[in-house]
């Protein structure tokens, strides 16, 4: 496998080279082979309170940007993250706890459940705790299962809901909804073209390029106005 240093300079480099366009480019050689799983590092879950905390589901396969100290994945979580705590000091990551494999079924529940148990468990020892959930790809479809197991009375404390490449999308308006309470929280991040979350999309490149500055900084300003009502 290739360096995580030139992965996230060979998706960097041609996500902000091409435009959106009709032309689809090639894929980027990264060394990622797609379905298999990422190793889960205990030592990565922090510990104790926070102010904010951000909840992020990775995409498939998707691996941390090491080089630059990532725990979250390197399209996605790791820009994310690093960019909100730069403007809200209070704020930090977490990762959620599943293997972002192939092994959709599994993985996704071990997800649903991670998350679900990330937030009673720190609302309860952190009373002025309060969330943010990222979902990229896979990692959205776990925040949506996730969403429907959440305890009601834990929804005024999740201030941010922002999935990126949500599969969900191509269900439909109605079908890709988070429920009653969360719903008006979300934005939803979709790349024109992204097969993924786009219905007319055909160009998988596309599914590639969150990482371009333009939709993490949306993101990014998107969470922290959730944090802080500013």
């Amino acid at each position: 496998m290739v360096s995580t240093r030139f992965l996230v300079v060979s998706l960097t480099s041609l996500a902000l080279a091409f435009a959106q366009t009709d032309n689809c480019p090639e894929i980027p050689v990264t060394g990622v082979t797609m379905g298999e799983p990422v190793p889960m590092k205990p030592e990565d879950i922090p510990k104790g309170c926070s102010d904010y905390e951000i909840l992020v589901a990775r995409g498939t396969s998707e691996p941390n940007y090491e080089a630059g100290g990532g725990k979250f994945g390197i399209v996605v979580g790791d820009p994310v993250v690093s960019n909100t705590t730069l403007k809200l000091p209070g704020a930090r990551g977490y990762p959620v706890q599943y293997p972002a494999s192939a092994n959709i079924i599994s993985g996704s529940l071990q997800g649903k459940t991670d998350v679900v148990k990330r937030l009673i468990t720190q609302a309860a020892a952190c009373p002025r705790q309060t969330f943010a959930l990222v979902g990229y790809s896979q990692g959205a479809s776990v925040m949506h299962s996730a969403a429907k197991e959440i305890p009601l009375v834990l929804y005024g404390r999740i201030k941010a809901i922002v999935m990126f490449g949500d599969p969900a999308l191509r269900l439909g308006e109605v079908l890709s909804r988070f429920p009653v309470g969360l719903n008006g929280k979300v934005l939803e991040v979709c790349a024109a073209g992204d097969p993924v979350c786009d219905p007319n999309g055909t160009c998988t490149f596309y599914h590639l390029t969150y990482i371009r500055p333009s939709y993490i900084n949306t993101a990014v300003d998107f969470i922290v106005k959730g944090f802080t009502g500013k």
